[in-house]
């Protein structure tokens, strides 16, 4: 029997503003007739109940969100539906925005291949989604380019709307009445929705089993018996067999909108970070300093009272690799800045070095001087000038083998 599913899918991409933009971000986008989204008292006093006060902070306060009205339903080449963009501006100039594909009672072919060719946004061309791109992308667009965006957006390819990679990263919910029951087909019904593979409950994936069986281990997470998820570099899918209001809306809004958008911003954070320290064209301290500001304001090593969350959490950022190339970037920003300094100290030695050798020849001299009044050299060398020469021979002789005395010792 096919497998009959509904599917609510959050299309993610990402640009970055350009700091002109900065003071009046507000103002642009509601030209744009975009609306900002504000988070009434009640809702951050729930929120409050269930996460720690500055990650809801984050989520509220740090980002702002804007939200554009879409309403529109699409059959060509897919059957597919979009209600509206949200647009979040977040700290350190980035902007994430997203939008929402639903699919109702359809196969999970159907499903995959239109996901498969509306995430690859780098490859629009001759893929009949030319509605699609005037009507969800178009506002977007205008945006990017009112925010300071240099790409053509003109073309079809929307590459420019994500700045690293080649698609837009899916958060997505598949739920069914008649999904597979068995734990092994299940396994392979949730890895094809989460990597888009084709699904053929009779036969294996194109992928190795040492790959398949791998990305379950450590990218699968499966705590009450009705769901399961996977969570990939570029996907996190949530699988149910059956899933109440209540539920389906706190996996929108608080695994998806709060948790999912936070780590994802961490991880682009970090692909810029890392993209302006290969460039050189920013000085490392400079670098170092932001991101111990963005590691003080916005990395938390726990975000809730409760264990799901936390564990969603963890198992998204596990596989966005987020604390592992945050450790190694900071790594290597740490040592160039070591190097800096370094190379700044030794310059300075260098020069007080010079400035040390220049106030010890004035010493000499005063020193020479005094011993002139005191013998007189003209009376005692005929000449002034030759016992001036002895006198201050004798002096740095003194001093250099002085020096070298400092110097061995030290190196003992």
């Amino acid at each position: 029997m096919e497998t009959v599913i509904n599917s609510q899918a959050f299309l993610c991409g990402y640009f970055f503003l350009d700091c002109k933009a900065n003071n009046n971000i507000e103002t642009i986008l509601e030209a744009c007739s975009w609306t900002k989204v504000e988070f009434p008292r009640r809702t951050i006093d729930v929120l409050s109940d269930f996460y720690y006060p500055e990650f809801i902070n984050f989520c509220t306060e740090s980002r702002t969100i804007f939200r554009y009205e879409v309403n529109a339903e699409f059959t060509e080449p897919f059957k597919f539906n979009v209600s509206d963009i949200e647009l979040g501006v977040y700290p350190m100039g980035i902007v994430i925005f997203r939008f929402g594909v639903s699919f109702t009672n359809c196969s999970v072919e159907q499903m995959r291949a239109a996901l498969s060719k509306l995430r690859n946004c780098c490859f629009y061309e001759n893929a009949g989604l030319e509605g699609f791109i005037d009507t969800v992308l178009g506002p977007v667009k205008k945006v990017y380019k009112e925010l300071g965006g240099t790409a053509d957006t003109s073309e079809v390819s929307c590459s420019y709307l994500v700045e690293s990679g080649n698609k837009f990263k899916l958060f997505q919910i598949v739920e069914g009445e008649n999904l597979p029951q068995e734990e092994k087909e299940m396994n392979k019904f949730l890895y094809s929705c989460g990597t888009l593979a084709e699904y053929d409950e009779n036969g294996p994936f194109s992928t190795s089993r040492e790959y398949y069986e791998k990305s379950l281990d450590e990218s699968r997470l499966s705590v009450f018996n009705n769901w399961k998820a996977l969570m990939l570099l570029d996907s996190v899918t949530f699988v149910s067999t059956s899933l109440s209001d209540f539920t389906r809306k706190i996996w929108i809004n608080d695994y998806f909108g709060m948790i999912y958008l936070y780590e994802l911003y961490h991880k682009i954070y970090l692909y810029r970070l890392n993209m302006r320290f290969r460039s050189g064209a920013e000085k490392a301290s400079k670098l170092n300093d932001e991101m111990k500001l963005f590691e003080r304001r916005y990395t938390f090593n726990s975000i809730s009272y409760n264990f799901l969350p936390n564990e969603v959490d963890k198992a998204i950022e596990r596989n966005l690799k987020t604390r592992d190339e945050q450790a190694d970037i900071y790594h290597v920003i740490d040592q160039e800045t070591a190097a800096q300094i370094a190379e700044h100290d030794s310059k300075n030695s260098l020069f007080l070095t010079f400035l040390t050798f220049m106030a010890s020849m004035s010493a000499v001299w005063d020193m020479s001087s005094m011993v002139d009044a005191l013998v007189n050299y003209e009376a005692a060398f005929n000449l002034a000038a030759t016992g001036y020469r002895l006198v201050v021979t004798l002096l740095i002789v003194v001093m250099l083998l002085v020096a070298l005395f400092s110097r061995h010792k030290k190196s003992r």
